[in-house]
C-alpha cells in the first residue's frame, strides 16, 4: 500500500509539473504575438489607414489569433499529454522564416536591434505552428541577450533530411557551463535579468521538445561578449510540392 501511495504521489507531482510547464509555455507564447496584435489594433484605432493598410492589419490580427488558438491545443498535446505523432506537412521554408521575423519585429521597436532573415525557397515537412513558435522563441532569447544595440540574423537552409534553422545574435554570449543547462525547464542564465524581462525559463526547453518532435536537436555555440548561435536541426523530411 505504501508503494502504491508513493507511486500515486509521484504521478500527481509529474502531472502538476507538466501542467505548470504548459501554462508557463503558453503564457510565454502569447507575449510576442500579442504585442504585435495590440500594435496593429492600436494602429487601426489611432491612425487613418488606407484600405490596403487596414486589410493588411486586419489579416495579421486574424491570422495570429487563429494561430494562437491552434497553438494552445498543440502545446497541451506536446507538454501535458506528451504526444509524439504530430502530422508533419509540407511547409515553405521561406514563408516560415518571413512569417516568424514579421511576427517578432514589433517586439524590437523599443530596442536598437536589426532583425533580418535569409532563407532557401523550398518545401520540407514540419508542424508549422510549433516550428514558428520555436523560431520566435529563439529570436526572443536573442533579443534578451542584447543589452543596447545589435543584430539578429535568422537563416533557413534546406537539407536532405529537412531543414536547418539558425538564429545568430551579437549579444552577451554564454559561458560553457551555462550552455550545458539552458534547455532545462525553468533554468535561466541570468535570473534577475530574466525576471525583469518576463522570462519563464521555458522557451528553450520547449524549443528542444519541438526539435526532437522533428527527429532533430538544438546545437548551441556561444562566446562571452561576442554572441550566440543556435542551430535547430529539423529532420522531418523533404518534399517537392505542397
Amino acid at each position: 500500500m505504501t508503494d502504491t501511495i508513493e507511486d500515486n504521489m509521484h504521478q500527481m507531482a509529474d502531472a502538476m509539473k507538466r501542467q505548470e510547464e504548459f501554462m508557463g509555455s503558453f503564457a510565454h507564447e502569447l507575449k510576442t504575438p500579442m504585442t504585435s496584435i495590440i500594435g496593429y489594433a492600436d494602429l487601426m484605432r489611432s491612425q487613418a489607414l488606407d484600405e490596403e493598410e487596414q486589410q493588411e492589419a486586419a489579416e495579421y490580427i486574424f491570422s495570429e489569433g487563429r494561430r494562437l488558438e491552434s497553438l494552445s491545443l498543440k502545446l497541451l498535446d506536446l507538454l501535458v499529454l506528451k504526444k509524439k505523432d504530430f502530422e508533419l506537412r509540407p511547409t515553405n521554408l521561406q514563408t516560415m522564416i518571413e512569417g516568424a521575423v514579421h511576427t517578432a519585429l514589433p517586439s524590437m521597436a523599443d530596442k536598437n536591434i536589426s532583425l533580418k532573415g535569409r532563407y532557401d525557397n523550398g518545401f520540407c515537412l514540419m508542424e508549422s505552428d510549433l516550428v514558428k513558435s520555436l523560431i520566435i522563441n529563439l529570436i526572443d532569447n536573442a533579443k534578451k541577450a542584447i543589452d543596447d544595440s545589435g543584430n539578429i540574423l535568422v537563416v533557413g537552409r534546406l537539407t536532405e533530411e529537412g531543414c536547418l534553422i539558425t538564429v545568430a545574435d551579437t549579444g552577451r554570449g554564454m559561458k560553457p557551463e551555462e550552455l550545458s543547462r539552458i534547455t532545462e525547464a525553468f533554468y535561466r542564465v541570468d535570473k534577475s535579468r530574466s525576471r525583469a524581462q518576463g522570462g519563464a525559463g521555458l522557451g528553450l526547453a520547449l524549443c528542444q521538445a519541438i526539435a526532437e518532435l522533428h527527429h532533430g536537436q538544438l546545437i548551441f555555440e556561444s562566446t562571452p561578449g561576442k554572441g550566440t548561435v543556435v542551430k535547430a536541426i529539423l529532420n522531418g523530411g523533404r518534399t517537392k510540392c505542397e
